[in-house]
């Protein structure tokens, strides 16, 4: 019954001219994951197949704010880029990489099986695809909040304000007076509104502060770079900030 139930929908289809275009406007489901990713990001995708096929089955791949790569390098394109047919490996299994495009905003890639008899679900089922819906965020840039500050030796420990943009957990390296530094990773919880303008996406980089200095001295950080989801970012403005190291006043004996 429920095979002759979907002959008389397609026939439907056919007859009124309905069929994939009609039905594609649908996708993607929203009952699909929606993960996060960054924009120009590269992330591998794997669809498994009917285990109980003899021989693999080939599949069917289609994205929507990105483009389908046969290496985890994007270097070659699978297909015209958003869509493509391959065939599943021996465990019928078939894996292909997305580079997301620039640009924030909503994105997805589905798949769906075809038989290496050439038998398909119907277009009308839902179940007949499988995807993953990504919202692209923003590519990860940093920034001083300012170029310099001025600090009173001995005050102890201070910190700098470093602004980001883009999906936390971020890696960002820097150095102290061209000295190389290990890169540090920031995650979402690590960040704050320092500078009050309403967004939680600030850092405070600890410094240890410069006691006993006797003579002004200058001391310059610089953000070497800033990634998130496995992309290099940009630096912003203030990509380095200057602390200005005064000693403390020692007074005088007073004369008499």
């Amino acid at each position: 019954m429920k095979r002759i139930f979907q002959h008389i929908i397609l026939m439907i289809l056919a007859l009124t001219g309905a069929g994939w275009e009609a039905y594609a406007q649908t996708l993607p489901d929203l009952s699909w994951t929606l993960v996060q990713v960054s924009e120009n990001s590269i992330h591998s995708y794997t669809v498994t197949g009917d285990r109980n096929m003899a021989t693999p089955s080939d599949f069917v791949w289609v994205v929507n704010g990105g483009t389908l790569y046969t290496d985890a390098t994007a270097l070659t394109i699978a297909g015209d880029g958003t869509t493509v047919r391959v065939n599943g490996d021996g465990g019928n299994i078939s894996t292909l990489y997305i580079k997301w495009d620039g640009g924030p905003g909503a994105g997805y890639v589905y798949a769906y099986e075809v038989s290496s008899f050439g038998c398909e679900q119907p277009v009308v089922l839902q179940s007949k695809y499988t995807g993953i819906r990504v919202n692209k965020a923003v590519e990860a840039t940093a920034r001083f909040l300012a170029d310099a500050t001025d600090y009173c030796s001995d005050d102890g420990g201070t910190f700098l304000g470093i602004e980001l943009k883009g999906l936390a957990p971020f890696q960002l390296t820097y150095h102290i007076d061209g000295i190389p530094q290990t890169t540090i990773t920031i995650q979402q919880s690590d960040l704050k509104d320092l500078d009050l303008d309403g967004e939680i996406d600030d850092y405070e980089l600890l410094v240890p502060g410069w006691a006993g200095v006797t003579t002004d001295k200058n001391v310059v950080f610089m953000i070497e770079t800033i990634s998130s989801d496995g992309t290099v970012g940009t630096i912003g403005t203030f990509t380095t900030h200057t602390v200005y190291v005064h000693p403390l006043p020692i007074i005088k004996d007073i004369k008499f």
